[in-house]
């Protein structure tokens, strides 16, 4: 028996969780990756942990997201239908139904990706490429599939070159072959890809159904979230704000101190989508919207049309966009001052066409299934999903609205691990991270035993494939994968992080873009992610002999802290400088305060200082120089620290202490 199907004794009880349930202020955070069909990986592991600990914090991007929609949809059922494990319980038995057969000859896996009739030929040499084990046998599945799909000009051209031959040319005859049949199919092949997958949002499959009585991506989902969630197709959907007030009073728990100004999150899902007109991740929810009249006005404000957002989400979905625009509230108030008789401004927006133009639902109203189709859109294979927004660099007048394409947002982050870190834990953030297996490897699932391992690197062994032709396509793959998770390969090795981070090792052919999984494979991979989800559990949440806290967590806490004073200390020497009034060719602190504080117009007015809204205070100006004192006096506590006591931790890669914009 292979090492990952056994369990022991020991851990009997954590694999056989029966009817129990985690306090209610008991709270873990969950972080999945992107995989596309690996994500059968984690329904298994969620539905374990679930009965160990309560989901605050849920985010992934691409097939982490789905994952992580349905755990926080099943959490909300729990919260707020007395603890029913309905949601869980859909998690649980879902690997089984994706294996499942949707119509004859055809897994419920696979059905649920269908392509437009446009883009059906492309569809269906991908297909016929799935599943294969080598690079000779894919690029012959390739050639094979392309014949077959576009079989008009491969007959065409089989004619020909059989007319030619008749009259005994038989060597033009197979030149004409040889160059005609590549070319007809090439040429046909290029306006499939710039044209119509172009135009169906530059994928293969828009998430909505074509086949009849076949569920599709799109709505599967949508009635998965719901049913997990406990709402019927009929109830509204699933957003954000249901999520955030699940359980009403009992979040927070009485010894949770919610910072002030800061939103209430019941249960926090965080998902990343990719804005590929601005280049960079986004995180849904969107921040919430400026209220007053502040001049510091954000520019995440994005927008729809209710046409194109009825080719990707059901109708039930784009009706609640529509009413829940701000946009449609506005109209709506516009229409009732006239009514009474009163004036109001039309602040109708639209593009050159006409067409018009409504703004996104707020945070609150937004809908789950929007963030987690724009996170899930995998290039090429998922259409990406389109949004407007308006190039606020430009003056009033000239401003127009800009396309903004959102695609995967395993693109910029496949595995935000770093999503809901504090500078130090109050409950443990788990991380679930799919990677290839390698020649040797014992177990295909693994959490570092010790704090000594686990920070050996990642490896992509595409140079040892026999085949020149798979060594190059390696190559190939192995840049974009740099590209895309060298952030997330080098911060989940960081003390801290890797000890919370269950790896799952996939071997050829699970997983991936093997949409055509057989159902035992799928039952082999959701039962690896559970074994991982009891690593982490016998960890963090199994008490130690003498009643206390798992010592996983505690080692946890201890690592993070030292991580947090490893990061302060190597900044200290650069805040003992910075602040003091030896910094040459820079103003002193104290005069800075002094200058922004008394600083005028010509008129002689008192102006704000940069980023104030109003000129500063002298209490204000007071607290800025008692925060100055304190901050020297830690930096200067930390050197003494570091120079008389012997406070050595060695983290390994070691942390750094950074500044960035949120996302």
């Amino acid at each position: 028996m292979s090492a990952e199907n056994i369990v022991g004794a020991t851990r009997e009880k954590v694999s056989t969780p029966g009817s129990s349930e985690p306090p209610d202020d008991r709270f873990c955070d969950l972080v999945m990756k992107g995989g596309i069909t690996s994500g059968v990986v984690y329904p298994r592991a969620i539905s374990l942990l679930s009965h160990h600990y309560r989901f605050r914090g849920i985010g992934g991007t691409s097939a982490g997201a789905i994952a992580a929609a349905i755990t926080a949809a099943a959490e909300y059922q729990r919260r707020e239908k007395n603890g029913s494990r309905k949601g869980f319980d859909l998690l649980e038995n879902l690997p089984g139904r994706l294996g499942s057969e949707a119509k004859k000859g055809k897994r419920k896996l696979l059905s649920l990706f269908q392509p437009q009739p446009s883009t059906r030929r492309l569809f269906a040499v991908l297909v016929r490429t799935l599943n294969k084990g080598s690079t000779k046998s894919r690029w012959f599945s390739l050639f094979k599939g392309l014949l077959i799909a576009y079989w008009p000009a491969t007959v065409l051209s089989i004619i020909v070159a059989w007319a030619i031959a008749q009259s005994g040319a038989w060597f033009a005859a197979f030149l004409l072959l040889v160059i005609a049949l590549p070319l007809s199919i090439g040429i046909w092949v290029y306006l499939d890809i710039t044209e119509k997958m172009v135009a169906n949002g530059f994928g293969l499959c828009n998430g909505m159904p074509e086949e009849k009585d076949v569920d599709a991506l799109t709505p599967w989902l949508h009635d998965m979230i719901q049913k997990a969630a406990g709402l019927g197709k009929e109830d509204d959907p699933l957003t954000f704000g249901h999520l955030w007030n699940a359980g009403g009073e009992k979040f927070p728990p009485y010894w949770l101190t919610i910072p002030k100004g800061v939103k209430k999150r019941a249960i926090d899902l965080q998902m990343f989508s990719t804005n590929l007109a601005h280049g960079r991740p986004y995180v849904f929810p969107l921040a919430e919207p400026e209220t007053g009249e502040s001049r510091f006005k954000g520019h995440e404000r994005f927008y729809f049309t209710e046409a194109e957002m009825g080719q990707y989400f059901p109708p039930e979905v784009v009706k609640w966009m529509v009413d829940h625009s701000p946009t449609t509230i506005e109209r709506k108030k516009r229409k009732e001052s006239l009514a009474r008789g009163e004036e109001a401004e039309e602040k109708t927006l639209s593009v050159e066409d006409g067409t018009d133009m409504l703004e996104l639902p707020e945070p609150e109203h937004f809908p789950v299934l929007l963030a987690t189709r724009m996170s899930l859109a995998f290039p090429f294979l998922i259409s990406a999903i389109p949004l407007y927004a308006l190039d606020p660099d430009l003056s009033q007048g000239k401003r127009k609205f800009h396309r903004c394409w959102f695609s995967d947002g395993g693109i910029s982050s496949n595995f935000p691990i770093h999503l809901f870190d504090g500078l130090a834990p109050i409950w443990p953030t788990f991380g679930i991270h799919l990677e290839p297996a390698i020649d040797g490897q014992k177990k295909l699932f693994y959490l570092p035993p010790i704090y000594d391992e686990g920070y050996a690197e990642s490896w992509s062994l595409f140079a040892e494939k026999p085949e020149p032709v798979g060594r190059l396509g390696g190559f190939i793959s192995a840049i974009v994968n740099a590209m895309q998770n060298w952030n997330d390969n080098t911060v989940r090795l960081m003390p801290g992080f890797r000890d919370r981070v269950a790896r799952v090792r996939l071997k050829e052919g699970e997983g991936g873009m093997n949409l055509d999984m057989k159902p035992g494979i799928i039952d082999t991979l959701a039962e690896r992610g559970k074994a991982a989800a009891e690593e982490l559990i016998q960890r963090y949440a199994i008490p130690s002999p003498e009643g206390e806290e798992a010592l996983g967590w505690d080692e946890h806490r201890f690592v993070r802290f030292n991580n947090l004073l490893v990061m302060m200390k190597a900044r200290a020497p650069g805040i003992v400088d910075a602040i003091s009034n030896n910094c040459k060719y820079a103003t002193s602190m104290e005069d800075l305060f002094e200058k922004f504080s008394c600083a005028t117009d010509e008129s002689g007015k008192l102006t704000p200082p940069p980023g104030y809204e109003e000129p500063m205070t002298p209490n204000e100006k007071d607290a800025y120089k008692t925060l100055v004192a304190a901050l020297n006096a830690l930096a200067e506590v930390m050197l003494k620290i570091d120079n008389n006591i012997p406070f050595k931790p060695i983290p390994k890669p070691n942390p750094e202490l950074r500044v960035r914009p949120p996302l």
